[in-house]
């Protein structure tokens, strides 16, 4: 698996700032829509860490719909200062009803489904050596080659949000995850993420943020790989429907008794956040520098990463529910030869690409606090070294709680 790839993900999280418009109140038209609208937006909100507002938008809405399930989930989101990107933004300033307390809450998701390559393996189960005497066929050991099958996942996540100040803000999360199949090893793995952020919020509605965040995984029974990050984000004024962002990244990798696959990354991002009436778009495009620390294969990185996501009230098909799709493109270039027995010493080109749609549901019927979740994903993995192709297909679903 990619696993910087799951840091730049917490990355692009944390720059999905939403707009907060100074004296801005609710036209007529926003009084007229429909709670799941209203709910759509609040969700937005969390989703940009503008928690007050969605808070005082929810607030009321539950005055006249007291046991709208998303409504009340999404005030509980707010209250602890939960940012999920899930909506359309609708920006109210109420610095009255910031806590200076620390707010605290904390979710579950148990998920299960299928997944074509559970364990990120090559495509082609054969390896192509160049030899000095010639090419020569190898295959690889069963652990290496593509398993397919059913796993389950489980991941228990907390949030803590004080406010310092009437623009202050200071957050803290974290989640312990677990992953288990029928195939261990690579397919397997347990992990924990920290994120600690800082979030100054402007008079005309832009936002300076700072986050630091440390990651721990456990794979192949005893196999430790370390990441650390440190983001600097900010989000210009919004214009009639977008808003500039710009940031940036600072990324550490270590793997336990294993300095061949040390690095650090230097790079910038800038993107843009849409809020229209056919739902809310984003799109970040980043790159920069990754330093091999030791002897790594291939030496230092050239990387790119291009992301896009969209999403969608679906109140048609069930209500408090949305549609959200997502499409990703990453490379990265070495910039010295990766071995002289793969690709007769070429230097590696990796080019990634991937699509991912989830449907979120409310599940009311069970509880306040309970949704549906269901996903799918495709990757392709293309790169002038076979060992290094790769394709995946996954679907799952899932349950939440949150409390």
């Amino acid at each position: 698996m990619n696993f910087t790839r799951q840091i730049l993900a917490l990355a692009l999280s944390f720059c999905c700032f939403v707009p907060c418009i100074a004296d801005s109140y609710p036209s007529a038209q926003d009084c007229t829509q429909s709670i799941a609208e209203q709910v759509r937006r609040a969700a937005a909100l969390n989703a940009g860490q503008h928690y007050t507002e969605a808070a005082d938008l929810l607030e009321r809405v539950l005055m006249e719909n007291p046991d709208n399930s998303g409504a009340i989930e999404q005030y509980s989101l707010a209250l602890a200062g939960i940012d999920a990107v899930r909506g359309i933004v609708h920006g109210q300033p109420q610095p009255n009803v910031h806590s200076r307390d620390w707010q605290v809450n904390t979710g579950l998701q148990l998920r299960g489904g299928y997944s074509s390559n559970l364990n990120q393996a090559p495509t082609n189960p054969t390896l192509q050596l160049t030899s000095p005497s010639g090419p020569v066929a190898v295959e690889l050991l069963p652990q290496f080659r593509q398993q397919a099958g059913f796993g389950t996942e489980a991941q228990l996540s907390g949030n803590a949000v004080r406010t310092l100040g009437n623009a202050l803000q200071w957050q803290v999360r974290g989640e312990l995850f677990n992953r288990q199949t029928d195939y261990g090893g690579y397919a397997d793995y347990q992990g924990s993420n920290v994120l600690t952020s800082l979030m100054q919020q402007g008079k005309n509605g832009s936002e300076t943020g700072v986050a630091l965040g440390f990651n721990a995984l456990r794979y192949d029974s005893d196999v430790y790989l370390y990441t650390g990050q440190l983001l600097f984000r900010h989000a210009g004024e919004k214009g009639s429907y977008c808003q500039p962002q710009g940031g940036i990244d600072l990324l550490w990798q270590r793997q336990h008794q294993n300095p061949l696959l040390d690095s650090r990354y230097a790079g910038l991002m800038a993107g843009l956040l849409c809020d229209t009436r056919l739902g809310l778009y984003n799109a970040s495009l980043g790159g920069g520098w990754d330093w091999a620390t030791s002897l790594r294969p291939g030496g230092d990185q050239l990387r790119g990463k291009l992301e896009l996501t969209g999403i969608w009230s679906t109140d048609a098909l069930s209500q408090d529910s949305f549609i959200k799709a997502s499409a990703s493109m990453q490379q990265s270039h070495d910039q010295q030869a990766y071995s002289a027995w793969l690709g007769n010493g070429a230097s590696r080109y990796v080019s990634r690409i991937g699509a991912g749609l989830d449907y979120d549901w409310s599940l009311k019927w069970v509880a306040d606090n309970w949704r549906g979740v269901a996903s799918v994903k495709w990757q392709s993995q293309a790169s002038n070294i076979s060992l290094f192709q790769m394709e995946t297909l996954e679907g799952w679903l899932a349950v939440r709680m949150v409390w």
